[in-house]
């Protein structure tokens, strides 16, 4: 299951980049937390309808917004992603790169959780690989 898990990832943060909501609801538990550095939102995001706010935020603030994922690992039911995210503000139109981690948790083949990680080392300590 782990490694269809973080196939499922990277597809949610392929989705993300396009700011596919109807695809993320697709693949999202009907009480999906979204934890996002760039989130407008106090708390996160939740639920389908909370997923839907998440897409229309960031297409509010940025222009691109593209994860760039160099390794994964799936653990049960978590999936941690490591890489970077380019992006480029809207109105500013300054782009740049952020080091970032992912941690993505599944039930039944759904996510229920995302949280993203300005310091991809922060990700791996939240799920304990790294002190």
């Amino acid at each position: 299951m782990s490694r269809e898990n973080v196939e499922l990832a990277e597809r949610i943060m392929r989705a993300l980049g396009r700011r596919d909501a109807d695809e993320l609801v697709a693949v999202a538990d009907a009480e999906v937390e979204w934890h996002s550095f760039f989130a407008l939102a106090e708390g996160g995001y939740r639920g389908h309808t909370g997923t839907r706010k998440y897409m229309r935020d960031l297409s509010d603030a940025f222009e691109v917004g593209v994860a760039e994922i160099d390794d994964g690992l799936g653990v049960g039911n978590t999936v941690v992603l490591v890489g970077r995210l380019r992006y480029r503000g809207k109105g500013s139109g300054v782009e740049s790169a952020t080091p970032t981690g992912w941690i993505l948790k599944f039930r039944d083949g759904r996510i229920t959780y995302f949280r993203a990680f300005r310091d991809p080392e922060h990700a791996l300590e939240a799920v304990g690989l790294r002190e």
